[in-house]
């Protein structure tokens, strides 16, 4: 668990996870892997269940019991209020102990697989790899059952709509791979071809032909407000010219990308 560490990030989160995947297919191996996701984590958070974790982390709980007991709130829209309510749940978002304290009420989620886990903040991902696609279906549906069981434990819930599914491989081997699907109770998540996590899509094959495509999508979108506005830019040039000659670059790049067309 990389997040809130000096020097970790998203990035560090997604080399760990390719690393893994590359090195499964590397070895002849598919690699599924589920999306998980946690209705309303921050909100759920139990405050008895998360204080006993902190107790056994070796942590005084008194302080953390007073930070988060005898908290209100009210719901405002167009200037009408609700009655003010009492929070029995969940931490304080938009704080810097917030993120935190679900990091330790959730750290211990591991022990309730077999299989690889990852966590990012509330992102959470399960992995399994072999060399049958119908076998690590058996595998993820098994794993998703025990990590519902460690949620329902935990006053947490899992939201199988929204989980998502994908299976590793090859080019050559995801010919051979039909209907990857991974069933949780009278829910069947149904394989993509890419999904999204920690900001960065990821295929099947770990192509990034995704990523790129949406890259360009963007800047494509950016050129073209500039070439839309271009005279704006060219009457600029006096009072900023090193800015408006980058401008002009671009300008001059989505007039040949326009010719081209």
């Amino acid at each position: 668990m990389g997040v809130f560490r000096h020097n970790f990030s998203t990035n560090t989160c997604l080399v760990y996870l390719t690393d893994y995947i590359k090195h499964e297919i590397g070895a002849g191996n598919y690699v599924g892997m589920v999306a998980l996701d946690v209705q309303k984590a921050f909100d759920c958070v139990n405050h008895e269940i998360l204080c006993k974790k902190l107790e056994l982390m070796g942590i005084d709980s008194s302080w953390f019991k007073s930070y988060l007991s005898d908290r209100s709130q009210i719901t405002n829209v167009s200037g009408i209020s609700s009655e003010m309510q009492k929070v029995k749940c969940g931490v304080p978002q938009g704080s810097l102990l917030g993120p935190l304290l679900y990091l330790c009420y959730s750290n211990d989620m591991e022990i309730s697989v077999s299989c690889k886990l990852i966590l990012y903040a509330d992102d959470s991902i399960i992995l399994v790899s072999g060399k049958d696609p119908k076998l690590l279906e058996l595998q993820l549906a098994k794993e998703l059952k025990s990590v519902n069981n460690w949620l329902i434990e935990n006053k947490l819930s899992l939201h199988p709509g929204k989980c998502e599914a994908i299976i590793f491989c090859s080019k050559r081997k995801s010919k051979l791979v039909s209907n990857f699907t991974v069933k949780f109770n009278d829910t069947s998540i149904t394989a993509k071809s890419n999904i999204k996590y920690s900001g960065s899509v990821i295929d099947q094959s770990l192509s990034g032909a995704e990523n790129v495509s949406n890259i360009i999508k963007k800047s494509n979108g950016k050129l073209k407000f500039l070439y839309r506005h271009s005279d704006v830019l060219n009457s600029l040039h006096s009072s900023n010219s090193r800015t408006c000659g980058l401008c002009k670059h671009f300008v001059v790049l989505q007039s040949g990308l326009h010719s081209q067309k």
